[in-house]
């Protein structure tokens, strides 16, 4: 399951490519919206070709009640997600609580579990929750009857056209413990896995990415989160950069221009990667540069001289 106020149907789309590339079919039940136009552009978007989604997703728009399954199931999905999770409860009749849910997860959900599918459940929270309680939130307490991974999503930045969206991921309940050991122990029970970036303005390298934890201090050579070859380069442009008036420079080729000069012989693609990773964590900003490029400054949490080792979490 995945709930958040923002950010869910762009990690359900995230999932939903890895399954399509891998050559598996995924079924996609959107209770909210009529038609796939949207799931099929937003595919495209993160990359996906025409020919790929054609063949591998299978789209419902459901208008009444299910009343078998059974055409979904026999093409063996690999995935199956359910976008918006009340929507579904409501076109059922049920009430939107934990009996209402466990009624309809025995009808929808049920079936392509025991087919061996796996099954992501997108969600909202009730206004004004917290999307890291660990305990049974909002009033539906859906996440209770999960056995698998609960996920929540906490919007930093906002997503949408031309611009550059950031959502924390979160797992707030791992029932197998295989996905938190990939993670970092946040300050409450959630455990931090990453941060999910999706830019829409054409000045990053990739559509979609998301961004594993930082390493802190202590990380043993080899772990997953301290394995980073990029680090030394993220490090060496914070300190470029603190040596520059404002610690700003006004785009990316000169900063490349700067680096060289200091020693750093780093090609333009490997700086562009190590700069977006230094913008994701809020150790550098975007600003207008001449000509329409884009500058970069520091950041308060980019410290100067030494790169931050914190991740921004809310």
């Amino acid at each position: 399951m995945a709930h958040t106020a923002a950010g869910k149907t762009w990690f359900a789309l995230a999932c939903v490519t890895a399954e399509l590339t891998a050559g598996n079919l995924v079924v996609y039940i959107h209770f909210e919206e009529s038609t796939p136009a949207s799931t099929v552009e937003r595919l495209q978007r993160i990359g996906l070709d025409a020919a790929t989604i054609e063949q591998g997703l299978r789209f419902v728009a459901p208008t009444k009640p299910a009343r078998s399954l059974d055409p979904l199931l026999a093409v063996r999905p690999t995935l199956v997600v359910f976008d918006g999770v009340n929507e579904a409860m409501v076109l059922h009749g049920v009430k939107i609580d934990l009996e209402g849910w466990s009624a309809v997860r025995r009808r929808l959900v049920e079936p392509f579990k025991a087919a061996g599918a796996a099954v992501l459940e997108c969600d909202h929270l009730p206004l004004n929750a917290d999307p890291l309680r660990g305990d049974a939130y909002g009033t539906v307490h859906k996440g209770n009857v999960v056995d698998g991974v609960r996920f929540a999503l906490v919007r930093k930045e906002r997503f949408g056209r031309r611009r550059r969206g950031r959502s924390l991921v979160y797992s707030t309940k791992d029932r197998p413990g295989q996905v938190e050991m990939h993670g970092r122990d946040s300050d409450g029970s959630a455990v931090f896995l990453g941060t999910l970036v999706v830019d829409d303005t054409d000045n990053g390298p990739d559509f979609l990415t998301l961004h594993a934890p930082k390493p802190q201090a202590g990380d043993e050579p080899g772990d997953s989160a301290a394995d980073d070859p990029s680090a030394e380069l993220r490090a060496a442009i914070v300190s470029t950069l603190a040596e520059l008036p404002g610690g700003r420079v006004e785009s990316r080729r000169r900063l490349l221009t700067h680096l060289r000069k200091a020693g750093y012989p780093a090609r333009d693609g490997t700086v562009r990667d190590a700069v977006d990773h230094l913008v994701v964590d809020g150790e550098l900003a975007e600003e207008p540069g001449r000509n329409r490029s884009v500058g970069y400054c520091l950041t308060a949490d980019s410290g100067a001289s030494q790169p931050s080792t914190q991740e921004v979490e809310s």
